[in-house]
């Protein structure tokens, strides 16, 4: 029989080295980016609105042609009584058929189809004039609206402009100093 033992003792003194290097990708996200991208080529496709030279037809009063009509209807009344209180005078002068008779009819119908040309020619133009601003408004206000739809997706493209998403990697290393000390106490029992 044998009984036999040992001791031993570990001390460590050193040091270990770490390094750590990061990398940091930050972009837009993808859905961030598809957004933008779509709303970019849409952008270099939009273009100003140019007033249609006939846009005016749109707005035309409907009854124009009725005050129209109803207005040669009046100045032809009036010319027709003109010209018949004309022949009366001259029946009482006794200037039946003579060239005396053909002028004055003609300064009279002249008179009142000047008068009917203007006239007409003043309600066309206010019609086309009423009408024509009409159309200009509207098409200011589609040109309006198209640029405030615009700053607002420019505001929200901006918004989408901060979601990112970014992506670290990397490794790590480093220096750590300390001691260890360890003890070893080992028996043998045998025969």
């Amino acid at each position: 029989m044998a009984i036999g033992g040992s001791k031993s003792k570990t001390k460590t003194n050193g040091s270990q080295t770490q390094q750590f290097t990061q990398n940091a990708d930050t972009r837009l996200s993808d859905r961030a980016y598809g957004m933008i991208t779509d709303r970019m080529s849409g952008l270099g496709q939009q273009e100003y609105k140019a007033l249609d030279p006939n846009a005016y037809k749109d707005y035309m009063n409907p009854y124009q042609q009725e005050v129209i009509d109803a207005t040669t209807a009046d100045i032809n009344a009036n010319r027709a009584l003109e010209q018949n209180s004309d022949r009366a005078r001259m029946a009482q002068a006794g200037a039946f058929g003579d060239t005396r008779r053909g002028v004055v009819e003609a300064e009279t119908t002249g008179k009142y189809a000047r008068t009917l040309a203007t006239t007409l020619a003043g309600l066309r133009s206010s019609g086309y004039g009423q009408a024509q601003g009409i159309a200009q408004g509207e098409n200011s206000n589609r040109n309006q609206y198209d640029m405030m739809t615009q700053q607002q997706i420019n505001q929200l493209l901006a918004l989408l402009g901060q979601e990112t998403t970014t992506t670290s990697s990397g490794r790590s290393s480093g220096t750590s100093k300390g001691s260890s000390t360890g003890f070893n106490l080992g028996f043998t029992y045998g025969s």
